[in-house]
């Protein structure tokens, strides 16, 4: 009997152990449960935070591309107002270098020049690289780079020989009545040379743009008088830098701007 009790006793025993082990696997399974609950419910927090942020960045990505959508059609009005604004500019500039041509001129015009001489002076133009022709305002000019050397009025020979033709065509009978007023220009780079303003002493002119262009507009005055046209016919004058065509902060401004224009109408 007291070993069937003892056997009782230790099954007891035993089944005590065994819920006791029992006990301890469903309270370690409980604790999992509820992290694995803890994180889910965390996961969904940050599912939905990922949701709101992605809501947040596809608004803003819409808001990027209108303002791209927007800046680009700034920039394609802007294109359109720059192209006016150059064509603008470059219609100006012409009429301001017109106004300036007939704004030079010795003589009032009396009417359009003789057709023979319009077309007489566009061949003499062809001719010559250096020589352009303004039928509209009746405006022969020579590039001072190709007609004179630097800091000189001494006119070099092409440039001599195409003055002599002009002459020429001026001393015609087609051309009587006519008047042709020289005026000579430079750039805006100050007499420095030497031998130039040694020149202009001995000329009696002053040692500036204003007395080179000056020099240089008689040089070619001399030159249309040799060829036969009258000296009554022929007025000269100097205006150095102060009626630039063109940039004189670029070489290629100044070189526009270094020329002597003759400027032909009908006289009175």
């Amino acid at each position: 009997m007291q070993r069937f009790s003892a056997v009782i006793v230790m099954a007891l025993a035993a089944c005590v152990a065994l819920v006791s082990v029992g006990c301890v696997d469903e309270a370690k399974y409980n604790a999992v449960l509820l992290r694995n609950r803890e994180q889910e419910k965390l996961l969904q927090e940050k599912e939905s935070q990922l949701a709101t942020l992605a809501e947040r960045v596809s608004a803003q990505q819409a808001l990027a591309a209108n303002a791209q959508r927007m800046l680009q059609e700034k920039e394609e009005h802007l294109g359109s107002v720059m192209q006016e604004r150059d064509a603008v500019r470059e219609a100006f500039d012409k009429l301001t270098e017109i106004y300036e041509k007939l704004a030079g001129r010795s003589w009032v015009g009396g009417g359009p020049l003789p057709e023979e001489v319009n077309i007489a002076l566009r061949e003499l133009a062809d001719q010559y690289s250096f020589l352009e022709y303004d039928a509209a305002t009746g405006t022969v000019r020579f590039a001072a780079d190709i007609t004179f050397d630097s800091g000189s009025n001494v006119v070099k020979p092409t440039a001599r020989t195409a003055i002599s033709k002009l002459g020429g065509i001026l001393a015609s009978d087609v051309a009587k009545g006519i008047k042709a007023g020289i005026t000579g220009h430079t750039d805006s780079v100050p007499v420095k040379k030497a031998t130039t303003k040694a020149l202009l002493a001995e000329l009696g002119k002053p040692a500036t743009n204003q007395g080179l262009s000056e020099a240089r507009a008689e040089a070619v005055a001399d030159i249309l008088k040799g060829a036969g046209v009258a000296p009554t016919s022929i007025s000269t004058s100097g205006k150095g830098q102060t009626q630039a065509i063109a940039d004189n902060r670029t070489a290629a401004g100044k070189a526009r701007n270094r020329r002597v224009e003759i400027f032909l109408s009908m006289g009175p």
